[in-house]
């Protein structure tokens, strides 16, 4: 597995536990139909950007089949090794590199992929996704997946809690580069960098009411560990208590009278020649 520079950053939810979150969280068929809508089929070359342990570029490959080729790019050299030692195949490779940097490969790609990546990069997005096209041939697709209104859009939360992580998000925003409304975004990038036949659509990620699934609830619970934890927030409506804060999140979320969503927009785009 090639090493490429050492990463420059700390990622925001890095934790002994984030290959399992990573795991539970992915739907593959999710992905599979959502690349398929971009475009992205049987024998192309895609480039898999922020693959975490290697789930997503498991589907895309499914999805290229045997006379097609999918690499995972991640910084984490952990989570490639995982990912290496599960998904490795004849038509799946991992390559550790810090995207930060340009991405050039000898032989071009057809498409390039990334999805729940572009978040945590607020202020560099555009740059990240020049990027990861480096190696993108001219005529090739770029799809970007991301959620809008992270974690935001919930009924049934007492005003205390709402207003506690609208200053959790805020503190994310501004001192570790993540971007809530990421989704919202993405169209601009392609348009911006004259990508041609741009196209969006959008589609409920977590639509969460009544009895909560495990894997959502083990998501939330791990953003609430070790985002919100790492924020800075002053937890001043819990009398600076975080464990109260926990305690209520975890409430909220364990209520079948609760409702929450979070919108994942998609858009694709061909590279112009």
């Amino acid at each position: 597995m090639p090493i490429k520079e050492k990463p420059s950053r700390t990622y925001l939810m890095e934790n002994q536990d984030e290959g399992k979150r990573l795991e539970l969280k992915t739907d593959k068929e999710a992905v599979k139909r959502q690349a398929a809508w971009a475009g992205i089929g049987p024998g192309m070359r895609v480039l898999d950007v922020g693959c975490g342990t290697g789930i997503t570029t498991k589907a895309l490959a499914e999805l290229v089949g045997p006379n097609g080729h999918v690499t995972g790019l991640d910084f984490s050299a952990e989570r490639l090794a995982t990912a290496h030692e599960q998904y490795a195949t004849n038509n799946i490779d991992f390559v550790h590199h810090d995207i930060q940097q340009p991405y050039h490969s000898v032989q071009l790609y057809d498409a390039m992929w990334t999805r729940f990546f572009l978040e945590y990069f607020r202020a560099e997005q555009q740059q990240i996704v020049v990027h990861s096209i480096a190696s993108l041939k001219p005529g090739g697709i770029a799809c970007l997946a991301d959620l809008d209104n992270n974690s935001l859009s919930h009924s049934g939360m007492s005003k205390r809690l709402q207003q506690t992580l609208l200053d959790v998000m805020s503190r994310l925003e501004k001192d570790f580069d993540f971007d809530p409304y990421a989704g919202r975004h993405l169209y601009g990038h392609l348009y911006k960098l004259g990508f041609l036949n741009i196209a969006c659509t959008a589609e409920m990620h977590h639509l969460i009411y009544g009895e909560i699934e495990e894997s959502d609830s083990y998501n939330w619970q791990r953003k609430v560990e070790v985002a919100a934890q790492k924020s800075g927030c002053p937890f001043s409506a819990y009398e600076g208590s975080f464990e109260a804060f926990h305690h209520e999140v975890q409430a909220f979320m364990n209520n079948p009278l609760r409702f929450t969503y979070t919108p994942l927009i998609i858009a694709r785009g061909t590279k112009p020649i």
